[in-house]
């Protein structure tokens, strides 16, 4: 059974060899981002960010981090970065859900591109609201 768990910030270096990998692959279609893996790490061990590690067999087969952002009418659980293998299943899902509804989320938010949104809502229900468009300075 595969299994979410939660990687305190002061055990981030024990993982972080094996979930950057993965991780990293939220960054790599940006030429020039404006928030890479390192900022992400800071932000794990500071406590901005949460890092989550899906488990079979004790083994670590996918990660993603998620921070709360507060509005003044919901409290949203924006997952940043997720990667691995074979990770998302029905259970580990509820886990997510579980997890972010008990720390007063009321939804669960990531930006995607077409076809990571197409599988955000095939796998986690999640529905595309809006799209994000900048231009640098």
């Amino acid at each position: 059974m595969k299994s979410v768990q939660i990687v305190a910030p002061g055990h981030i270096h024990a993982v972080w060899e094996i979930v950057w990998p993965m991780l990293n692959v939220a960054f790599l279609n940006y030429e020039d981002p404006d928030y890479g893996i390192d900022h992400l790490k800071v932000d794990i061990i500071n406590g901005k960010q949460t890092l989550f590690v899906i488990t079979e067999d004790n083994k670590i087969i996918g990660a993603y981090t998620m921070e709360f952002i507060n509005y003044a009418n919901h409290r949203v659980a924006h997952i940043t970065a997720i990667g691995g293998k074979a990770m998302i299943t029905k259970e580990t899902v509820e886990q997510c859900e579980n997890w972010a509804r008990a720390n007063g989320a009321t939804k669960i938010r990531a930006f995607a591109q077409d076809t990571q949104a197409r599988l955000f809502k095939i796998k986690m229900g999640l529905i595309p609201v809006t799209h994000v468009v900048e231009k640098t300075l």
